[in-house]
């Protein structure tokens, strides 16, 4: 069973100081968030007008008081979902039962990393 330990008042105040200030700086960093978020919102707009305006034209370099600005073309593949994995197994694996332990083992055998976090409850 757990006894409960007396905290010495000193260990209790610089805990309640760190509290405290984690609780501002949450504070701080939620309200620059909120500005963040509606900046990146306007310079994805701003980003996808110049660079439809700059393919139209073909542009790939600008020069601006800021510096240069370079218009890339990037190619990405899509994440790794159910539906891909599945369908490429198939490709391969003709037996619909090895297609799904296949599809069990990857879904159901990854790696589970444990983390701690501190969160404050959202105010509604």
């Amino acid at each position: 069973m757990n006894t409960l330990q007396e905290i010495p008042k000193d260990q209790l105040d610089v805990f309640k100081e760190n509290v405290t200030n984690w609780l501002k700086i949450d504070s701080d960093i939620c309200e620059l968030e909120k500005k963040i978020r509606v900046l990146k919102k306007q310079r994805k707009q701003d980003e996808k007008e110049v660079t439809q305006f700059m393919v139209k034209f073909n542009i790939s370099d600008l020069n601006t008081n800021n510096g240069k600005i370079k218009c890339n073309a990037r190619n990405t593949k899509k994440p790794l979902n159910k539906t891909n994995i599945r369908e490429n197994l198939s490709k391969v694996i003709q037996d619909i039962n090895s297609i799904d332990k296949a599809m069990e083992l990857i879904i159901n055998n990854r790696e589970i990393v444990t983390t701690y976090k501190l969160t404050k409850p959202k105010k509604k």
